[in-house]
């Protein structure tokens, strides 16, 4: 009598993360963190000379940091709503909670950053974190709002969610709407969010195509752009916004591609895994650190101030990931405080192609 042979198990494959999304994601986190070391030593006058350049990458981050997040949401949003909630909500909605109210105690606890002595938060923030979400961790909050509404017109045609976010984004960045809170903000990068969904899967299929001299060109055009937007002070001029955040979304791509060729630049491609920890704890020493030399009235020359947001901006990154690395383990830190609020099943990892990984 013969033995029927027992086939061996094939092992699943493991999805595997692409690096460039994560050099991408790299790069926009780190220009986020800069923006708001230059924002927070201009508020004390120590800035340098990078405080007038601050506003010109405002078409850059963002965009950028959304379309990527987009481009992960694909698959998500034909999850049922409950599973795409625990999946990809629930975590982010926790933190937002959770560091909306320890970022709100902190700056209550310390000295009046502002040299006119204003108050650096209020206890209302806390009661109108949904209604008026936090200057500066709306991005976190941001995601779950963009994920409900990519889930409810899933069944309507790319093309006509693309433009109605378009000209909704448009009446944003001309001012045609405006709130005074990050609303105006989710509202022109909700179209990147939406239109990575849909357009992913083409950026991915060119990536192998990019070289050297695209990024050249692209890096060349977009600044070129920038500056004669800025000089001729058309950032309010409808569809303006929008084009340059396009162009911009573009050059993060290509110079991300091209980056992630280049083994001395895994460091960006290790901070773009990391995003979470980094955009929750970063504003933390720049507070601090803000109300400390207004405290001693601090006086600098603008040469030497010019060198320090650099510097408070790869301090606050390396704070944040070395707390990271303290604290990722303890329940509701950098995690939910109950596991089964979120979905980790392994059933659930949803991109065929990266990993699910919201940090």
């Amino acid at each position: 009598m013969t033995r029927t042979p027992v086939p061996t198990p094939v092992p699943t494959p493991v999805p595997t993360r692409e690096v460039w999304i994560d050099v991408a994601k790299g790069i926009a986190i780190t220009l986020v963190v800069l923006y708001h070391a230059i924002m927070y030593l201009d508020e004390v006058g120590l800035a340098g000379a990078l405080a007038p350049l601050n506003p010109l990458f405002d078409t850059f981050r963002m965009p950028l940091f959304f379309f990527m997040s987009g481009i992960l949401a694909a698959s998500a949003i034909r999850l049922p709503y409950w599973r795409l909630f625990r999946k990809r909500m629930s975590l982010l909605l926790y933190l937002y909670i959770a560091w909306v109210t320890l970022q709100t105690l902190f700056l209550l606890a310390l000295p009046p950053i502002s040299p006119s002595g204003t108050p650096n938060a209020t206890w209302a923030s806390l009661v109108t974190l949904f209604v008026r979400p936090s200057s500066n961790l709306w991005f976190i909050y941001a995601l779950p709002v963009f994920f409900t509404l990519a889930w409810l017109l899933r069944r309507w045609p790319p093309l006509l969610q693309i433009a109605l976010t378009a000209v909704v984004a448009v009446m944003f960045g001309a001012q045609l709407l405006h709130t005074g809170s990050p609303w105006d903000k989710m509202g022109k990068y909700l179209v990147f969010f939406i239109a990575a969904i849909y357009l992913g899967p083409m950026v991915r299929r060119l990536v192998p195509f990019v070289r050297w001299w695209h990024v050249a060109l692209f890096c060349l055009g977009y600044a070129g752009l920038v500056v004669v937007t800025t000089k001729l002070t058309l950032t309010r001029v409808p569809f303006v916004l929008l084009v340059l955040s396009i162009f911009a979304v573009v050059v993060g791509i290509t110079v991300a591609v091209l980056l992630a060729r280049l083994p001395a630049f895994d460091f960006v491609r290790s901070l773009g895994s990391r995003t979470l920890p980094i955009y929750l704890v970063h504003t933390l020493p720049m507070t601090a650190l803000a109300a400390i030399l207004v405290a001693f009235d601090v006086r600098i020359p603008p040469a030497i101030a010019t060198v320090l947001p650099p510097l408070l901006c790869a301090g606050a990154i390396m704070l944040a990931l070395a707390l990271h690395r303290q604290f990722h383990a303890v329940p509701g830190v950098f995690t939910v405080p109950v596991k089964s609020w979120a979905s980790t099943a392994q059933r659930d990892v949803i991109s065929p192609t990266h990993t699910v990984n919201l940090t």
